[in-house]
């Protein structure tokens, strides 16, 4: 017993004789953030009167979006550097405006592209008009079944 409070007042003694470090000046503070530029998502908006969800990825560090999914059985998803207009074939799991944690998309034109692409979605907070995606994967199948599974992070919502 001795020991275990020798131990916690020695810990107290480093802990208190830590120096503090000297705070930033407040413009020095507010030009460094962790913070994804939303600017790259301009072009993936949500049309009017319906919902969807916008999934991205972080390439060197910068916010890249890669999947757009509308309510309809509609997605598109930027493979290769090609949009590329995508069909639901399945879905299942929690739904959330009109969208579902897991999902199976099939390209709407198999002859110029042949990628199968699955959605599993963590649903996170909501926000009013939408939910954040916390965490995801894209799994991408080529015909000749290879995989590549990609994280993503996103939004889910209906606009007005």
């Amino acid at each position: 017993m001795k020991q275990l409070a020798w131990m916690v007042v020695l810990g107290l003694v480093a802990c208190a004789s830590e120096p503090k470090p000297e705070a930033a000046p407040a413009s020095a503070r507010l030009g460094k953030t962790s913070a994804p530029d939303p600017t790259p998502l301009a072009n993936y908006d949500i049309p009017s009167g319906r919902c969807g969800m916008i999934l991205w990825t972080k390439d060197s560090g910068r916010v890249t979006p890669i999947f757009r999914s509308i309510d309809t059985v509609q997605a598109s998803m930027i493979i290769e550097g090609d949009t590329v207009p995508l069909l639901l074939a399945s879905q299942d799991g929690d739904l959330r405006y009109g969208m579902r944690a897991q999902q199976v998309f099939t390209p709407a034109d198999p002859e110029k592209h042949s990628t199968v692409v699955e959605t599993k979605l963590e649903w996170g907070q909501a926000f009013p008009g939408g939910i954040y995606i916390n965490r995801g994967s894209l799994k991408l199948t080529a015909p000749d079944g290879w995989q590549r599974i990609l994280p993503v992070a996103g939004i889910a919502g209906c606009k007005a």
